[in-house]
């Protein structure tokens, strides 16, 4: 998934999964499993909204979900050690703080980790932001393909404007025009009052889904 972003010519990628996530929920399963189980095995699934790592042996003694963050373990410690030296393994301790850190700072901030967890195994399930991403493609309203038109043909727009051409509610003509601007379909410049216009972003090229200029 991708997007553009004003004032630039390349996109911007953004990735339907946090990456780090799921290389160290990876190097986690290798380092953390329990060995001594036998019949079981590391299992990753992946779904249409979802990573789900499954991983023999519960959580250890005194660790839950809620605590994770701050409470550290290595059932397997020459492992974590191995996993470490050759940098599988950045910051011993400090793996699902990066984790939640990396969902908070997604631009499309997704839905954090699931821990499911007993004295047998551990379930993580990561979660897809790829309906929030489409959300960004919603259809155009009629007032709001008309802008596009009418900035096609001038420099700029201001709420007053847009209120005339659509023959709308100031109300409603803020509510689009944000919109608009949320999508980086508009670039807004001032701050309050007669000085706020909208200028059509120079990378917008109506790629969008409906976003057709009239």
């Amino acid at each position: 998934m991708s997007r553009l972003l004003p004032h630039k010519v390349e996109r911007e990628d953004i990735p339907e999964y946090c990456w780090f996530s799921i290389r160290e929920l990876i190097t986690n399963a290798v380092c953390h499993r329990d060995y001594e189980d036998q019949g079981s095995k590391v299992i990753v699934k992946t779904f249409s909204d979802r990573i789900e790592f499954y991983n023999p042996g519960g959580l250890p003694k005194g660790i839950t979900p809620e605590n994770i963050l701050i409470r550290q373990y290595s059932r397997n410690p020459i492992i974590a050690n191995t996993l470490a030296k050759v940098k599988y393994i950045e910051e011993l301790g400090e793996g699902w703080n990066k984790i939640i850190d990396e969902h908070k700072s997604h631009p499309l901030k997704p839905k954090l980790p699931k821990i499911i967890s007993d004295k047998y195994s551990i379930l993580i399930i990561l979660y897809s932001v790829r309906k929030k991403f489409e959300k960004t493609k919603m259809e155009l309203n009629e007032r709001q393909k008309r802008a596009i038109g009418y900035l096609r043909r001038n420099e700029k727009i201001t709420n007053k404007e847009y209120q005339e051409i659509n023959k709308t509610t100031k109300k409603t003509a803020t509510r689009d025009l944000q919109e608009l601007a949320r999508l980086e379909i508009l670039i807004k410049s001032g701050r309050t009052g007669r000085g706020v216009h909208y200028a059509l972003n120079s990378s917008y090229k109506g790629d969008i889904r409906g976003h057709k200029g009239t």
